[in-house]
């Protein structure tokens, strides 16, 4: 598992943003997107195809977080965390 510079940043963004509100939806939040990815380790499979060839996205559930990600080799490689209401990465 391997998460781009881009993505680390976004994540921070995000956790950041909701914690100035509320400190325990930031908490929460974390925890699905994290919980996501980690599911990706095990089924990388498992997002969607986005238009883009070899990018995925997978929904970090119960919240409107998308994770755009690529396989390479045996490693998943987070890309982008982005909210759906969000323009999707390019």
């Amino acid at each position: 598992m391997r998460y781009t510079a881009t993505a680390h940043v976004e994540i921070d963004d995000i956790l950041d943003h909701i914690t100035n509100d509320n400190p325990a939806a930031a908490t929460a939040v974390g925890a699905a997107i994290k919980g996501a990815v980690a599911r990706l380790r095990h089924f990388p499979l498992i997002g969607a195809e986005t238009d883009e060839p070899g990018i995925y996205m997978k929904i970090a559930r119960p919240y409107r977080y998308l994770i755009f990600y690529r396989i390479d080799g045996e490693t998943v490689v987070v890309r982008n965390v982005r909210h759906a209401s969000r323009r999707r990465p390019h």
